[in-house]
């Protein structure tokens, strides 16, 4: 496993979340507002990109 870090677009929140080998987008909900988001990987190992779900 390795650990996703990424901010919330709505509150700008750092959450993480352990991601299993080889994913590249995961579905999250951010710890402080409950906003959903897509997590895909970004260009640092640890740093995410997150976009809203609506």
């Amino acid at each position: 496993m390795s650990t996703a870090e990424w901010l919330c677009t709505e509150c700008g929140a750092t959450n993480r979340k352990l991601v299993p080998p080889g994913e590249r987008e995961v579905h999250d909900r951010c710890v402080t507002c409950r906003a959903k988001h897509v997590v895909t990987q970004g260009e640092r190992p640890v740093r995410w990109e997150a976009t809203a779900k609506r």
